[in-house]
Order: structure tokens, then C-alpha cells, then sequence
């Protein structure tokens, strides 16, 4: 992965790990539940990640087997570093409806490690500003529960969806980064960026 940096520029510690933002979940908004994804979640999780129009953006759909390893490390990683993508619930009728995933994980580029905000959703969640919601919750809970001084989203230049997402939490464009072999925009939201929407 190569960065804003020289490439080979060995990674500078740039935040406390592990971040233990999980000791504040559930997140909670009008609408949504986000809660640490577990085993129980993969069969949908699955499906969401086989489904090639979700996934356009990404560099290839998913299998069962990978999934079920994706969702593992994601477990892991909260152990490890206190954070990570979380499984996005909404109530229906009493029962708890996956709609996708939403959360900050820990990623490294340019020399520095950054927190970054990523999702998938499915698509029957389209359309109806669910991750606006749950990006917006995730955001303020890394800014309100860690001395993080931003949050960054490694976002496609052809993702217009995202890109729009992006904008609605206060998010600014600036720079690229080559991730899993594509190149994605750097976009970020300071904590005075935050502040100032959510007085808006």
C-alpha cells in the first residue's frame, strides 16, 4: 500500500491502541442499533458481500468461506485495537433486521496510522439515509471518545454514493492512496469540522 508519503516510509504511531471505543457500544440513533458484529450475523453478512452491485466499488465479491474469514478478523480486531466495522441492526416488528455494516477501523498509509470510517450496506437499505446515520454515529463516537484528532474514508473516484455520504458528515477531499491495488481519495473530518456541522 502506498500512501501520501515516501513509499516504504516505515508507519508512525499516530494514535494509543487499542482505542477501546467498543466499551461505549451499543451505539444507538433514531432509527439504527449498531452493535459488534458476531458469527450469528454471517449469513446475511455473506450474501451482502457476494452481492456484485454492493460490491462494485470494491475489488471482487466474497465467497462463504471468505466472509466468514473477513468477519473473524474484524472479531479480532476488536480485541486489538478497541475498534472496528459493526454490524448495523434496525428493529422490525420486534426483530432485529441486518441491514449492513458501519464502523472505524485502524488503517495505515502515508507513514501514519489513521482511524477510518467504512461501511457495506444492503442493498434493501438503499435509498432510505441509513449510512449517513450510522456514518454520522460513528464519527462522533470516535471524536467524543478518543483524542483522534480526525477521521479518514478511503473512498473511490468513481463512488459518487460515498463521496456523497462523505460530505453530509463534514468529510473534505484531499489526497489518494493505492489500497488493495486500486487507487481510492483520502477524504477527512476534523474534530472543529464535526463540531461546526452539528451546530449547523
Amino acid at each position: 500500500m502506498s500512501g501520501n508519503g515516501p513509499l516504504g516510509k516505515r508507519a508512525q504511531p499516530s494514535m494509543q491502541l487499542p482505542l477501546r471505543l467498543h466499551q461505549q457500544l451499543p451505539v444507538r440513533t433514531p432509527r439504527l442499533q449498531l452493535v459488534e458484529l458476531d458469527l450469528t450475523h454471517l449469513s446475511p453478512l455473506a450474501a451482502m458481500l457476494a452481492d456484485p452491485v454492493v460490491m462494485r466499488y470494491f475489488p471482487r465479491v466474497m465467497t462463504m468461506a471468505e466472509s466468514e474469514q473477513w468477519l473473524r478478523r474484524t472479531i479480532e480486531r476488536y480485541r486489538q485495537h478497541g475498534t472496528g466495522l459493526l454490524a448495523v441492526m434496525q428493529d422490525h416488528d420486534g426483530v432485529p433486521a441486518f441491514l449492513g455494516d458501519c464502523g472505524l477501523q485502524i488503517r495505515t498509509f502515508g507513514g501514519q496510522v489513521h482511524l477510518e470510517l467504512g461501511y457495506h450496506f444492503t442493498r434493501a437499505a438503499w435509498g432510505h439515509g441509513y449510512a449517513t446515520e450510522a456514518a454520522q454515529a460513528c464519527v462522533g463516537l470516535a471524536l467524543m471518545h478518543s483524542d483522534v484528532p480526525e477521521v479518514v474514508a478511503l473512498i473511490r473516484p468513481e463512488n459518487g454514493p460515498s463521496m456523497a455520504v462523505a460530505r453530509r458528515v463534514g468529510m473534505s477531499r484531499g489526497g489518494c492512496v493505492l489500497h488493495a491495488s486500486l487507487v481510492h481519495d483520502v477524504w477527512r473530518v476534523t474534530r472543529r469540522a464535526f463540531e461546526a456541522l452539528a451546530l449547523q
